[in-house]
């Protein structure tokens, strides 16, 4: 008697480091998620460096094991880049992945590199997928690095089965820069693990914790701190709300390496007055119903993990309009959208939206509309949509 039986869908997942951000989040619970009885999954990563926050405990947290990978570093170095192909290229071999899914740039590159050399000697060949949270084509790199990089995007593009956008406007982008055609594209937006955002209410947290006084209005930026976040300008329009009304206090939430220089421009600038630092927190919940408005400065951004929190904790944002943020906003939120370096027009949008009636809108409009679009449920069942199609539903083995 013949009988058939599924065999589980093997994903290797790969990610440049762990660090504080939207992508290690969305790797770490897809990791969780989808490793069930179709499927099985095996997460990757290189070392996070030690000037930047570490999210591994949220992998501890979701029982989920990491195979890190110390060669694969976020720079380009022959020597440590071969070193991390060969020792990926002997977990392939072991694995025996069906689909090999890869995030962020660094990644994209070593893992669709391994997997162009391990088919080459396979019949049955491993299907690959690259998700850009971002890209590093715009304000991360000189012009003749953005250059080979874009190079070396368009090439592999080539060899990937699926090229996965997370916002309308990032696919137009990424297209418009010759990365991939159309028929390789999909878009599907981020899926966070949003419900303590929703349903928490503890809006004391930083007043009590930082001894602020209860009548001021708190303003926050929750950012890995690095050069593309722009975070000066956070400082300077600081300067310009806080002149004008000293009911207010700010705080800067995060690390990184512009940590020191950021403080010493607070100090110049006479602003440690009202601006704290709370270094790296994980109790973001609880920090983002605090906060009366949550501002975001970056000159490049993909589909901000903390804007999307803060909407659905039912938070203002005032942002720049750059990269994938704008899909993030209704119509009327847009208005709260201005040029990167305005520091005078972000400070002026901040104020208004800050009034009640503006502010309660904003709410009504973004909250739960964020939640239902963004929550992790969805994610995972596009990305399962997206994983059968690519195995042809399943692989069915006979005895």
């Amino acid at each position: 008697m013949t009988k058939s039986y599924t065999k589980k869908i093997k994903i290797l997942r790969i990610i440049a480091r762990l660090n504080v951000g939207g992508p290690a989040i969305h790797t770490i619970l897809l990791s969780e998620k989808i490793n069930n009885d179709k499927y099985s999954t095996k997460l990757v990563a290189g070392p996070v460096p030690s000037n930047e926050g570490d999210m591994s405990y949220l992998a501890d947290e979701k029982d989920v094991t990491v195979s890190y990978l110390n060669n694969l570093q976020r720079e380009l170095s022959p020597k440590d880049d071969l070193k991390a192909l060969s020792e990926l290229l002997s977990i392939i071999k072991k694995f025996q992945p069906d689909i090999i899914h890869t995030h962020t740039a660094k990644a994209g590159f070593i893992g669709r590199g391994a997997a162009i050399l391990y088919n080459s000697f396979r019949k049955n060949k491993i299907k690959t997928i690259h998700t850009f949270h971002g890209h590093v084509f715009h304000g991360y790199f000189s012009p003749l690095k953005t250059k080979l990089f874009l190079n070396i995007e368009r090439t592999l593009a080539k060899y990937t089965d699926t090229i996965i956008t997370i916002t309308d406007r990032q696919q137009e982008e990424i297209l418009k820069l010759g990365i991939g055609q159309k028929k390789q594209h999909r878009m599907i937006p981020l899926g966070l693990d949003l419900e303590r955002f929703y349903i928490n209410n503890n809006t004391s947290f930083l007043h009590t914790q930082y001894s602020i006084p209860p009548e001021k209005k708190l303003i926050g930026i929750v950012a890995r701190f690095t050069q593309i976040k722009n975070l000066k300008m956070f400082i300077r329009v600081a300067n310009i709300m806080y002149q004008k009304d000293q009911n207010l206090h700010f705080f800067m939430i995060g690390d990184g390496e512009d940590r020191e220089m950021l403080e010493a421009y607070t100090n110049e600038t006479k602003a440690s007055l009202y601006i704290t630092f709370t270094g790296f927190l994980k109790n973001l919940p609880d920090i983002y119903s605090s906060l009366d408005l949550v501002l975001l400065t970056s000159n490049n951004e993909g589909s901000p993990v903390s804007i999307i929190e803060a909407m659905t904790s039912g938070t203002s944002v005032v942002s720049t309009s750059v990269g994938g943020v704008p899909d993030l906003f209704t119509n009327y939120g847009k208005n709260y959208l201005v040029n990167p370096n305005d520091d005078v027009a972000m400070a002026n949008a901040a104020s208004q939206i800050l009034l009640p009636h503006n502010n309660q809108l904003f709410i009504e409009e973004h909250q739960s509309a964020t939640y239902s679009k963004y929550n992790f449920n969805r994610l995972v069942d596009d990305l399962m949509n997206t994983y059968n199609e690519l195995t042809h539903e399943s692989i069915y083995i006979t005895a």
